[in-house]
């Protein structure tokens, strides 16, 4: 564990300080907010409860949901 942080403070505490953070685990869902940001910071995995619309998929990137763990 790198941090700790409220999935509503998520995006923006990956903006400000990303070092170190290969994946992202939280409870919430995983948005192309979310996706994007991920793969601007080189962030290769995204696990959340489900996915919402993600209309482009980047590369590299890879979502896990409950779905996917069950």
């Amino acid at each position: 564990v790198v941090r700790e942080v409220a999935v509503k403070s998520l995006v923006n505490s990956l903006k400000e300080d990303s070092e170190g953070v290969t994946a992202i685990v939280f409870d919430g869902v995983i948005s192309q907010r979310i996706v994007d940001v991920s793969a601007e910071k080189c962030i290769g995995t995204v696990v959340g409860t489900r996915k919402g619309n993600i209309t482009k998929m980047p590369a590299g990137l890879t979502l896990w949901t409950k779905e996917n763990l069950y």
